[in-house]
């Protein structure tokens, strides 16, 4: 999978840019705030619908214009296809595959599947649960549409149930019918957390062996879900077997002892909104113990083990964006991992000064150095 051309229009800083990718690495050099990290962003928000920086679409279209557009042709092993997103200050962005528009927007998922690697991603060990939440949820949603399907409906039910503690906390609800909610809640619930429970696991083993690889075998790295209940202490399925009926069983269990809670506070305090992922590094929790070093080793390895992991489930490697990332490592990581994904995986990289890598014996790739929104050398 890969993108071969990409076309912005009105784009953020791109009044019009159009461009030829290579299908493996591709380095985009230029000083910051010069719409590197924005070209990113395009393939980025082709892929999912969403920007990985902001939350208003409204804030990508440039200030000169009304409307933005980009547009890509995709090479998968199904065939080659144009993808376009058009967005607008006034209307709801569009978005149209290969001539046809798209109902929803969870329908474009799964066209052209990226992995973003940005400065961000570094914090995925010590930062808040929610960015691992973010990270197993963005590989599940590009790889299956069954998980797409039961995660947009649990957070329906999520947010209706939540109106539904409220208006029973202001004497609006009946108690006795949170139990409608708690069931579809539970349904959905138990499902995601089924698939989280299975992908986790395996890449956690693809994690490990990446970790010991990048370590030169010093390091050994275990990869843990934690379900909502770990935290609470409730149920006895915890770290054990992620069977359908004991997941049920505590999910349960979990409502009914915040039930008080729930209703006091007008919010749903259970489920896989507030699961974690823990890694360990030589059997500790690399939250706490692992110096800076492991801890940007353990992300790479995550990094590679979700190439590897969405390569397995879809029969081919994903896009992989590079913003700024590589310069932060030291040599021997920055080698390892640019060793792996040379030939295997379209790498769109992005840098303010690619002296570092010329100590890497980089294989063939295509330079494109940004200027002010444009290609340098454009009028």
């Amino acid at each position: 999978m890969h993108v071969q051309a990409l076309e912005l229009s009105q784009f953020r800083n791109y009044r019009q840019l159009s461009l030829e990718l290579d299908p493996h690495l591709n380095i985009f050099v230029g000083d910051n705030a010069q719409g590197k990290t924005n070209l990113l962003e395009s393939v980025y928000f082709l892929a999912t619908g969403r920007s990985h920086r902001i939350n208003r679409d409204g804030d990508l279209i440039n200030w000169y214009g009304e409307e933005a557009q980009i547009r890509a042709q995709v090479a998968t092993r199904m065939g080659s296809f144009t993808m376009r997103a058009n967005l607008y200050r006034d209307r709801r962005k569009r978005f149209i595959i290969g001539g046809e528009e798209l109902r929803r927007q969870s329908d474009l998922l799964g066209f052209l599947n990226v992995v973003l690697f940005s400065p961000d991603d570094l914090q995925l060990v010590k930062g808040s649960p929610s960015m691992r939440r973010r990270f197993i949820d963005l590989v599940l949603v590009q790889t299956s549409k069954v998980y797409r399907h039961d995660l947009v409906n649990y957070n329906k039910v999520l947010q209706q149930r939540n109106s539904f503690l409220k208006s029973i906390a202001e004497g609006r609800g009946r108690r006795d019918d949170l139990s409608l909610w708690d069931e579809q809640l539970i349904s959905y619930g138990t499902q995601i957390m089924l698939r989280r429970a299975k992908a986790i696991h395996r890449i956690g083993e693809l994690a490990s062996t990446s970790q010991w690889e990048i370590s030169s075998g010093e390091e050994t790295l275990t990869v843990e879900y934690l379900p909502f209940y770990a935290a609470e202490g409730i149920g006895s399925n915890v770290q054990g077997d992620f069977s359908t009926e004991g997941i049920l069983e505590d999910f349960a269990q979990g409502l009914a002892a915040n039930r008080t809670q729930e209703l006091r506070r007008g919010i749903t305090l259970v489920g896989p909104q507030r699961d974690d992922i823990l890694f360990r590094v030589d059997g500790k929790d690399a939250r706490q113990f692992a110096s800076q070093g492991q801890q940007r080793t353990v992300v790479l390895a995550a990094k590679l083990a979700e190439l590897e992991f969405m390569r397995e489930e879809v029969g081919e490697y994903p896009v992989l964006l590079l913003d700024d990332v590589l310069s932060e490592l030291d040599l021997s990581r920055r080698s390892s991992f640019l060793e792996f994904i040379s030939s295997k995986v379209q790498t769109l990289l992005t840098t303010t000064d690619r002296g570092y890598l010329q100590e890497d014996r980089l294989c063939d790739f295509r330079e494109y150095r940004i200027l002010d929104g444009r290609l340098a050398g454009e009028g």
